[in-house]
C-alpha cells in the first residue's frame, strides 16, 4: 500500500507529468471587418466558429483538431447524433495532423484578412475559414468529409 501511495504522489507532483485542466476558449474580432471568431475545445475536439454579423448565432464552423487520439477511440457516433454535440473525429478521416497532444491557448494564433480567417497551431496553418463562401478547410482532415473540407496547401 505504501508503494501505491508513493507512486501516486510522485505522479501527482512530478514535473514530467502534465495534466490538462483548462480547455481552449478564444474569442477574436477581426480588425478589418469586425467579424467574430470563437475557438472552443470540448471533450474530444477543437472547433472554430464564425459568428453571424448580428452576433446571435453561428454562421459556420470548422474542425481545428482533435485533443484525443482518433486512432485510439472507439466512439459510438449514434450517441453524439442524439446528443446534439459535435462528434469526435474518427480514424477514417484522421491524418498525422489531426491529434494535437497537450494543446494550449498560447499555441493557437489567428490571422485575419478581408474574407479569410487563418488559424495556426504552433506556427503551422491548420484551418482556413473562407468568410465569403462560408467554407472551412482543415489540415486535420485526411479527405473532404462530414467534418469539413481538407486543407491541401
Amino acid at each position: 500500500m505504501k508503494t501505491v501511495i508513493t507512486l501516486f504522489l510522485f505522479l501527482l507532483f512530478s514535473n514530467s507529468i502534465s495534466i490538462k485542466t483548462e480547455k481552449i476558449f478564444i474569442q477574436s474580432e477581426s480588425p478589418i471587418n469586425g467579424r467574430l471568431l470563437i475557438i472552443e475545445e470540448d471533450e474530444h475536439s477543437v472547433y472554430a466558429y464564425v459568428v453571424r454579423e448580428d452576433r446571435e448565432s453561428i454562421e459556420f464552423d470548422g474542425f481545428l483538431c482533435s485533443v484525443t487520439n482518433p486512432f485510439d477511440n472507439n466512439i459510438d457516433l449514434e450517441k453524439y447524433k442524439e446528443s446534439g454535440y459535435p462528434p469526435p473525429l474518427i480514424e477514417k478521416y484522421a491524418n498525422e495532423y489531426s491529434y494535437v497532444k497537450n494543446l494550449k491557448t498560447e499555441d493557437v494564433s489567428i490571422k485575419w484578412s478581408e474574407n479569410l480567417a487563418e488559424i495556426s497551431i504552433k506556427g503551422v496553418k491548420y484551418l482556413k475559414m473562407d468568410l465569403a463562401n462560408k467554407i472551412s478547410y482543415s489540415k486535420s482532415l485526411k479527405t473532404d468529409c462530414p467534418y469539413g473540407k481538407q486543407l491541401t496547401e
